[in-house]
Formats: structure tokens, sequence, C-alpha cells
């Protein structure tokens, strides 16, 4: 990959710092096992980069260790005994090389007596396989064997294994993954349409299901249970996002290093047509390797409706794409649409199943296999009740099972809630553990910064420190993080946890965020070179990207562009992701239709946000539920409540499971104070999800203006306590909001209500809810003086126009307070905008309320 400089350094946004590296007598050693018949063109590339970034005297290799012609099995033996990583260059040549069986004996020798603390065979040679007889049976069996094209590759690969050796991985976390009971109807599906002769052999088999329902190991099971590889292949792996395509399928493929190099730079500017060949090039040596490849697809293949992306029909169609398993996709939606006009041939192409809940014999099984493998055992009556618990997630009995060996079985007795609440608060009841600890909140805070990372250039961020990867360790084991990549070098947060993390803000180490940030300056003056991998090469672009620095768009892609959008829609810079929209979209002709249709998304979205009228234009180029959605939300930023109620209806209309209408329509029932009809639906949207601290507050909102009774003082109790466990600064602000509104109308608590308001003010005072809730409080003790503040407050230029209709409700509830309802319902009925006649209607009764209290 041949890149360029982008020639501007963002040094002037953060202080320049020194990374803290071990100093060269302090690292590791690594012996570089080879056939001289391989240096040229292969293992010196390696070695120089190797001696680069690690210094000579670290890198075992003969014609710098050894004396010319004086390499004897006793050097070899005194070399091997101080070496930290033996790594094998596996090749035609190395299996039949003398030389190298010696040192592969050694090594064996040295592994056993656990001299040595990591093995890395990289095979160099197309003509090898992973199983190929020569190569030794104890290495197959313990050890990913990947060819690996590239030299630079193999480069980053052993920095990695290096760094690894500094800290130790979860010793058994392959064991217990490979725990398998159950699904025999889907894994004899699977058999009988591979054995199928009348059909060609499926390229693409798709395992779809909700996140943690055994969607991988299932695909797993049945390419070994079918002949199809051996139980020690090595799956490589990658991630694609909703918010990527085709450009960041053909980087994430290439930077598995199966393929020659290529010149993969412009895609910004590229035809479709071109990108496909492009992706269909590596495909094909991926096919002439007979390798299987793992996509974890969250919608960038197959959307959330269903449909396959158009750009993956066309490599399905191309007629130099072999008919042979090759992909494994496992899915975040079910396959449901392929488009009219695909062929029959095509569709043929791919074979799907869904994935379902595990039975209860399943999952019982599941349990008994997983408390014998870590050597617990319960009496009867204890299995009887954990059973009665699990409801058929796999991920859910390893939970259990590593809560009783961490905890204990009196423990799990009394918690039993943890359990029944890890489907639905997953995110939380992991991270709960977690959140006492700074650090290491702030270090899942910082890993759910990235899509996914090299543990090389985390070590670089935290300096090297010990603690921080240890903590990877541990997320690994509770399955917050997983391996991806040709060789499990990268890894990635859950994303369901990730979302939990990045939605509540958790805040990184500023040390940390330095260290990204002078990270990200080196990398722009290096960006001609060649040596980043493509995870941290996406992340830097980004990076720069949101500092607004100028990169030259041939290093660009169309996720890059909707990926910063998204970072500055959510930080509330909605003209700033207007610029890049509009930037993006002047290669719109270049895109994956459902990428601009994502970038022209968020343009409407923030459009709506600023009122701005070009909305009306661009929102015509989007149909259907969005459409109306997007008009909805428009409406209701604008203060036509009734309109965007109308068109919110027709969304749900079109898309009776859209979660984002359903969530914009409490929105709408609480503008207009609707609170008794935004709670059914208000309480819905905290079911399905009730670890968002947005669904907590809304249902909050919603039962403390309901009546007052014993159920909902239960609830509205527990949704304070929800709120303070998550514990991010935006669920500590609305805590204090609903601790405050609390206080007030459950416990006449004036002072304590006003307290906690105050609080609230006091923490974020650019956002204005907080200032609104306190105008209750005050209407609710009669504190007229402080309810005129207020008004006065919004009444401010850069308040008072989006603000107008609270200003007419405060205004008229305090001249109904004040004695004079007739004149506050009619200043309210000529200056309200946009409610609809009913919740008019019900504000009006509440105004008469004032006067029959004074009467």
């Amino acid at each position: 990959m041949s890149l360029g400089n982008s020639g501007k350094s963002i040094t002037k946004q953060c202080p320049p710092i020194n990374l803290l590296k071990k100093e060269v007598d302090d690292m590791q050693k690594v012996f570089l096992s080879h056939s001289s018949a391989d240096k040229r063109d292969y293992v010196s590339l390696v070695a120089d980069k190797l001696i680069k970034n690690l210094g000579p005297e670290n890198v075992i290799l003969d014609e710098l260790t050894f004396q010319e012609g004086r390499k004897t099995i006793e050097e070899i033996e005194d070399n091997l005994e101080c070496t930290d990583l033996f790594v094998f260059f596996c090749s035609e040549n190395s299996l039949k090389s003398s030389w190298v069986r010696e040192e592969l004996f050694k090594a064996e020798d040295l592994w056993n007596a656990n001299k040595l603390q990591q093995i890395c065979p990289i095979i160099i040679d197309k003509k090898i396989k992973y199983d190929d007889p020569l190569i030794p049976e104890w290495m197959q069996k313990n050890y990913n064997l990947q060819y690996i094209s590239r030299p630079n590759k193999a480069a980053q690969i052993i920095q990695q294994r290096m760094i690894e050796i500094s800290f130790e991985r979860h010793p058994r976390l392959k064991e217990r993954n490979e725990i398998f009971v159950g699904r025999n109807e889907q894994i004899k599906n699977f058999e009988e349409r591979i054995d199928d002769f009348e059909k060609v052999k499926p390229l693409c088999i798709v395992a779809s299901g909700i996140n943690s329902i055994g969607r991988k190991t299932l695909l797993k099971k049945c390419i070994i249970k079918s002949n199809i590889k051996k139980n020690s292949y090595p799956f490589s792996s990658i991630s694609l996002n909703y918010d990527e395509s085709i450009e960041d399928f053909i980087l994430k493929l290439y930077d598995l290093g199966l393929t020659r190099e290529l010149d993969i730079r412009d895609m910004m500017k590229q035809p479709i047509s071109d990108k496909i060949q492009m992706a269909v090039s590596i495909i094909h040596d991926i096919q002439n390797q007979n390798d299987i490849l793992f996509i974890e697809d969250s919608g960038s293949i197959i959307n959330h409706d269903g449909v396959v992306a158009q750009w993956f029909v066309d490599l399905l169609e191309n007629p130099q794409i072999k008919c042979q398993v090759t992909f494994c996709i496992v899915s975040k939606f079910r396959l449901k649409y392929f488009g009219d006009d695909v062929a029959y041939s095509t569709r043929e192409k791919v074979f799907h199943f869904g994935v379902d809940e595990l039975s209860k014999v399943e999952r019982d099984g599941l349990l008994g296999r997983s408390l014998r493998f870590e050597g617990i055992s319960l009496d009867l009556e204890d299995i009887r009740m954990l059973s009665g618990l699990l409801l058929g997630f796999p991920e859910q009995v390893f939970f259990t099972v590593s809560l009783i060996k961490e905890k204990g079985i009196d423990y799990v007795r009394n918690n039993t809630y943890e359990i029944v609440e890890y489907n639905n608060k997953k995110a939380s009841v992991v991270v709960r553990d977690i959140e006492p600890d700074s650090d290491k909140i702030s270090f899942l805070a910082l890993l759910s910064g990235f899509d996914y990372i090299s543990i090389k250039y985390i070590y670089d961020i935290v300096e090297g420190e010990e603690q921080y990867i240890n903590y990877i360790d541990e997320f690994l084991s509770k399955s917050i993080c997983e391996y991806i990549g040709v060789m499990k070098e990268y890894i990635r947060v859950n994303d369901t946890i990730k979302d939990y993390v990045v939605r509540n803000n958790f805040p990184i180490n500023p040390r940390h965020k330095n260290n990204i940030c002078q990270s990200v300056n080196t990398f722009l003056e290096n960006l001609s070179n060649n040596e980043y991998d493509i995870p941290e090469y996406l992340f830097s672009l980004k990076e720069a990207l949101l500092a607004d620095e100028k990169i030259d768009a041939k290093y660009l892609l169309p996720s890059l562009y909707l990926k910063t959008m998204s970072d500055l829609y959510n930080r509330r810079k909605n003209k700033e992701v207007i610029v890049f929209a509009d930037r993006a979209l002047e290669n719109e002709q270049y895109m994956d239709g459902r990428i601009v249709f994502e970038i022209r998304y968020l343009l409407c979205s923030a459009l709506a946000k600023l009122k701005d009228s070009r909305f009306k234009e661009e929102v015509h180029k989007i149909s259907g539920a969005d459409y109306r959605f997007l008009y909805g939300f428009y409406y209701r930023q604008i203060g036509r409540f009734d309109k965007a109620l109308e068109m919110i209806n027709e969304s749900l209309r079109l898309r009776p499971n859209f979660s984002k209408a359903k969530r914009e329509k409490v929105q709408i029932y609480i503008g207009m104070q609707e609170y008794q009809a935004a709670k059914t639906l208000a309480a819905e949207n905290y079911q399905n999800y009730s670890d968002n601290p947005y669904h907590i507050q809304a249902y909050f909102s919603c039962l403390i203006k309901s009546e007052k009774s014993k159920e909902n003082n239960d609830i509205l109790l527990s949704l304070i306590k929800t709120l303070e466990n998550i514990n991010s600064d935006v669920s500590k602000e609305m805590t204090l909001r609903c601790r405050a509104q609390y206080e007030a109308f459950y416990n006449d608590d004036e002072a304590l209500a006003l307290s906690f308001i105050n609080q609230a003010i006091e923490m974020n005072p650019s956002i204005q809810y907080a200032r609104i809730v306190k105008y209750d409080i005050c209407e609710r003790f009669g504190l007229i003086d402080d309810m005129k503040e207020i008004i006065q407050f919004f009444k401010q230029p850069e308040y008072k126009v989006k603000y107008q209709n609270n200003i007419i409700i405060f205004e008229s509830i305090i001249m109904a307070k004040e004695g004079d309802v007739e004149k506050a319902t009619k200043y309210f009925m000529n200056g309200i905008r946009d409610y609809t006649d009913e919740a008019k209607d019900k504000f009006v009764i509440k105004l008469n309320k004032y006067d029959n209290a004074a009467k």
C-alpha cells in the first residue's frame, strides 16, 4: 500500500509527549527460524523491520548472531535458551532443511519445559497448507498456521507477539470456547446442503441471530463436522459495521496479508465496478489458498431490513469467483431479500440459517459441561435452580459459571437477578464490576473508541504499563473483547458493551488521550510509508478529520466521512456535519447506495436540528418510513408537534418495529406535556433498552407526572437506582434531575429537591432540561419569583425561539396561579404553536385546576 504526505500536523491541539518505551536492553529476544533460500525475498525484509523497531541485539538471525561459517548446534541451542519468541517461517525449503529441523526440535523441548514463552509459525509458501504432513504434529495442534504473503504483515504480527509475551493471555479461553452442545438440526441441514450434488457449492454461509446466541461457534462446528476443514484450522476473521461498505471490505481483506501488494488508494473516486474487480482479485488469492474467512457483519452486507448489499450481490455474480465455501457471515440481521433482479443461481451461492436460543436440554448440557470444565461441583438442587434461570443464550451460561467460580454459589443464590438480567442488561451487568475501578473503566472507554485495534498500538498508547495489558486479558475472559484478524492480532470490544460505554460517555485517561493525539500527529507526518496496519490507519484518518486536518482525498473512504459525521452529530456540531456531508456527496456516483443513504440521513438530521429550510430539499431524496420519520423529527424541532405526531405515526405504520420512531413519539408526547399518552410507549422502550439512560429518564418523566401510587413509587426508585449504577457523566446529571423530582413530588422536600436540581444545572449549564424541571419544582412549592426568573432566562435571544412554547406554558401557569385563569387560558390558546387539540384541552383543564384550588 503506497501512501503520501498530508502536509499538516495537529500538534497545535495537543502538547507533544514522548511515549515511554521499554529500554532495548529490557526487551525480549526473537529467534527467526528459516531456510536461507527464503531469506532474500521474505525473511530479510521482515528482519529489517524488526531490527529497526527492536534493535539488532534482540533479533536472532544467523547473519547477525552467528559468526560466519561457525553456526553449530551448540550455538543454536545457546541462542534458543535466551529466546522469548521463536518464529518459524514455514515453507517447502524450511521444512526440508536439516538446520531448521534441529531448531524445531529444540524449540519443542524448550516449550515443553516451559522455557520458551511463545512460538509463532508463519507460512510463507503458497504450496504449504496448515495441515501439511511435514509440519510437526505438535505445532499443527497448538498453533494457528496461516499463510501470510507480505513481509510487512508478518513483521506486524511478530511485534504483536513480542508484546503479548509481557502478559499472560487467558490460558483456557480457547478450550472454554470450544465447548459445544446441540444444534443438531442446523448441522444436519448444513451437511445436506453441502452434500447436495444437484446444486453448486455455496460461496457464502450466513448464520443470523441476536448477539451472544452462538452463531460463530455453530458455523465453525458445521465447517469441521462436514470435513471442509480440520478442527485445527485457523479461521481468519474481520468485522464490518453498518457504516462501512465495499471499500472497508477491501481494506480489511487486504490487511489479512493473504494477497499480494495492491495499490488501494483513491477509492473515494473509483467507480464501484473497479472496486468490485479489486475485491475479486483479493478473493481469488484467498480461494487459491482454500481459506475460509469469518465476517462479523453488523449491517454492512445484510442490513436491518434483511436486504443484501448490492456490492456483495455483484461479487456473488462475478464469474471469476469460484463456487467454494469462502465466507462465513455472522450476521446481526436475518437474510430476507436479495432483490427482484437477482438470479436464482446467484441466490444458490448463499446458504442461510437462523440461530435461535438453545433448548432446555441443550442449555442444561452446556451448563453441565461448563461446570465440569471449571471443576465446579454443585448439588442437584442448585443445578435445578440455575437451569430455571437460563434462557438459552450460551454467553449467559458462561457468565453464570464464571460468577460461581469468582464469587461462590452462596453469592449466586442470593443474587440470582444478575443471571436473569444478563440477557437484557448484558452491558450494564458486565460493566458493573468494572465501574468502581476508574482506571479499568477508562481503559474500556479507550478500547471502545476503536472499531478494532492491535495490541501493539494500545501498548504504545498506555506506555507499556502492565496493568492495562492485564486488563485486556480480563476483558477477553469475560467476553467483553474478542480477537479478530488472520492470526488474532487485533482485539475488538463486544458491540453491545461498546454501545453502552460510548453512550454513557465514560471518560478516557487524559494522558492516554494525549498519547492518541501525538500518535495521530506522527501518523500524519509519515503518511507516505506503508507500515501502518489498517485499523490504525482508519482510526488515525478519522481523528485527523475530526481535528479539521486537510487530508489528501486519495487516502479517504466514504465510511470515514460517515463515521466522522456521526461523531460530530453526537457532539452536537451540526454545522460541521453538513460540511462533511456536502464534501462526501460530491463523489456520490462512486459510492455504495447504502452509504449515500446514511450520509444523507445524517445530513437531514443535522439540518432538522438547525431548523434549516434546506431540510425540505434534501429529505425528498429519502423515501418510505425513513422519510416520514425525518419529517416528524424536523417538525418536533420547529415545535409543530401535531404534524410531528402525524408523520411519526405514518412512519410506524410503514415499519411497525421502528424503534427510533417509537423513541421519537415519546419525545413528541412529552413535548406536548401528554405524559399519560407517552407512558405506555416509554415503558416499552425502557423494557427493550433498560440500560439506556435516555429511555430510563423518559419513562421516569412520564411516571413522575402520573398518579401518585405505591407501584409508581417503587418503579421510580428502581429507575433512579438504575441510573446511579450506570455512573457516567450523562447518567449522573439525569440522576440529579430525577432525584430532584422525586423529592419534590413524592417526599414534599423543597430544600432537597432544589439542592439536587441546582447541582444538575451546575453540572451541565449548556443543556436546559434541568431548568425546565426546576420550573416544575418551583411551581410545586409556589415559588413564583423563582418561576419568573427561569422565564426571564429563556427569554434571552439565544433561547427565546427554541423555547417559545415553554415560555407560553410557564407564563400561563403563573397567570393562573395568580388568580386569572381566563387570561391564562386565552394567552395559552393564542400563543401556543402546533399542539394537538387534545393536548391543548388537557392543558386548559390543568389551568382550571388552579382556579378551583384558589376557590
